[in-house]
């Protein structure tokens, strides 16, 4: 039995992807421990996992970690520095907490979240333990990635990140990394990777090496959020989802209740924590709201799903044979909307294009449309044959001493 120790970025979009993962090496007879603030942590024990926990500031997370740059690409300098910040003050406040437990009880392979704190990175390279990447989103390379190439322009002049990039060297030097911050970067962001897609989805497919294990969607089968039956009849099934960071968009939803009103369809509203069913105001019988859904109990009825194009809840539909209509904000959700639009998965609306006769006309579209039905077997087929969360717990053995 070996122990696996998995540093998550704590929100639903990152932790969501690991937890089957989690769930089949419990089963194969391995120790999963995660290391997550308290408030996201029932869901790791759901799967049976422990947890060593860490206080996090939600409300700093959300304004430092949370992008708000609604474009293609990630060329915010100041939102980089606030990411930095974030990333440093964590690293330093979680490394004396975290560090007594693990080198107690030290794992054998490392699951580490690059956009995470670097706590379980600096603990693996000081330990001499391996590490593989947990990538909830796209693989970057040469070919293809969502930020410009480092050398595209100089680097700014700003006091503040020059600063900040001084204390992260003194951190890396005081806990003895082994490289300097360019380097250390690289290590970040390299070696085996987990992909939570198959290798189709991802930009640039071909040109990432066998260390890309592009496992597939790896929903797990404890539920987090009761179960859903659907209603009586039927009619379509149309779920409407922003996850959960981007959800506080009451004048959206108002849209979709506008635009499918008169539809014969039934329509799953999920808010994600985000808002309350009252400040969204009366809505239609055809209408039912929620905080939270169980996919798996609502997907193999939906005929539609229309979300922000967060890659979980789209690889989670596309498993099932549900067509997605993304209606995106930042980049990440943004390359994922142009993917599945150039896939012919379903469809994109930009968030300037939605209008209720907009998100009507396209829904109806890709309802209708019989060769997105035939693209989506084909995807179902390869989401099928990359292996989820098995390949994935495989790939984690194959890094045991």
């Amino acid at each position: 039995m070996a122990h696996i120790a998995f540093f998550i970025l704590p929100v639903a979009g990152h932790l969501n992807p690991t937890l089957g993962v989690a769930e089949e090496l419990v089963a194969r007879g391995h120790r999963v421990t995660y290391a997550l603030p308290e408030e996201i942590a029932e869901r790791a024990r759901r799967v049976g996992a422990g947890v060593v926990t860490y206080p996090m500031d939600k409300e700093r997370f959300l304004e430092q970690m949370v992008p708000r740059q609604d474009a293609d690409e990630y060329t915010d300098e100041g939102e980089f520095v606030r990411v930095l910040e974030w990333l440093l003050d964590m690293t330093e406040a979680t490394l004396p907490l975290l560090e007594p437990h693990f080198a107690a009880d030290r794992p054998d392979v490392i699951v580490n979240d690059p956009s995470s704190l670097w706590t379980g990175r600096l603990l693996a390279d000081r330990w001499g333990i391996p590490v593989i990447r947990s990538t909830p989103t796209y693989a970057a390379n040469e070919h293809w990635s969502l930020h410009p190439p480092v050398d595209s322009a100089e680097p700014p002049d700003d006091p503040a990140l020059h600063e900040l990039l001084a204390r992260i060297g003194r951190l890396l030097e005081e806990q003895g990394a082994k490289s300097d911050l360019a380097a250390f970067t690289e290590v970040i962001h390299g070696g085996p990777a987990l992909l939570y897609m198959p290798r189709y989805f991802q930009y640039a497919g071909d040109t990432f090496d066998d260390s890309h294990h592009f496992v597939g969607p790896c929903s797990p089968r404890a539920a987090f959020h009761g179960t859903w039956r659907p209603p009586a009849g039927d009619r379509p099934l149309v779920m409407v989802s922003l996850g959960t960071l981007y959800n506080e968009r009451p004048e959206f939803f108002r849209t979709c209740v506008e635009a499918f009103r008169d539809e014969p369809w039934h329509i799953v509203l999920v808010l994600g924590g985000g808002l309350t069913a009252a400040e969204l105001g009366p809505v239609p019988d055809n209408v039912e709201v929620h905080d939270f859904v169980p996919h798996g109990d609502v997907l193999p009825h939906a005929a539609l799903v229309v979300n922000h194009g967060g890659m979980s809840t789209a690889m989670d539909a596309f498993s099932h044979g549900v067509p997605v209509v993304a209606v995106p904000v930042m980049p990440e959700p943004r390359a994922t909307a142009r993917r599945i639009a150039e896939l012919g998965l379903g469809a994109q609306l930009l968030t300037s294009e939605v209008t209720a006769e907009t998100l009507r006309a396209t829904a109806r579209r890709v309802i209708a449309d019989e060769g997105v039905k035939d693209r989506l077997a084909e995807m179902r087929t390869r989401i099928r044959a990359a292996g989820g969360a098995a390949a994935a717990a495989t790939a984690i053995e194959g890094l045991l001493p």
